[in-house]
This record gives C-alpha cells, structure tokens and sequence, in this order.
C-alpha cells in the first residue's frame, strides 16, 4: 500500500509543471513566456503585486542609535567605562 501511495505521488509530481516569473504590467496587461517544453492547455494564474524596495542611505552607527538610550543612562556608562579604564592603567605589584 505504502508502496504504491509514494509511486503515485511520485508520477503526480513529475506531472506538474510549474512556472514563477516576475513580471512588468504594461496598461494593465502582463505578457507571460511559456518555455517550449511546457506541456499544458489551462494554466491558473495567481497574481501578486510587488512592493519596490526603495534605496534607504546607510547611516552611521551614531545616527542609528541617537537617543536609543536616555541620558542618565549614558552618564553611568560613561563613568563605569572611565572607571574601568583607570583599573587598567594602575601599577599592579
């Protein structure tokens, strides 16, 4: 039964032809290119619109994260890191 359930799924999918292109719509019609090799009389046509990805300009790591945190907390994070810089340039005996 297994068998003979995986065969027929196997020809089903050898059977099915399927096709993604992206294209351009022109006054409201689109023009599809079938390869030669596509062997189907009805087709159905799912359409989809695509967003155009619009060209955003890199920013700094600084433009990035301005006010990402308050200023009470930068004071204490610059304090610990002064602070821990001074630990490292003692004489250690």
């Amino acid at each position: 039964m297994f068998v003979s359930l995986h065969k027929e799924i196997n020809k089903i999918q050898n059977d099915m032809q399927a096709l993604r292109q992206i294209v351009n719509v022109t006054d409201n019609f689109l023009h599809v290119a079938l390869p030669t090799n596509f062997n189907a009389k009805k087709v159905e046509i799912i359409v989809f619109p695509i967003e155009e990805k619009k060209e955003r300009k890199k920013l700094k790591n600084s433009e990035r994260f301005f006010g990402a945190i308050s200023k009470e907390t930068a004071t204490r994070l610059h304090k610990h890191t002064n602070q821990a810089r001074e630990e490292w340039e003692r004489d250690i005996y």
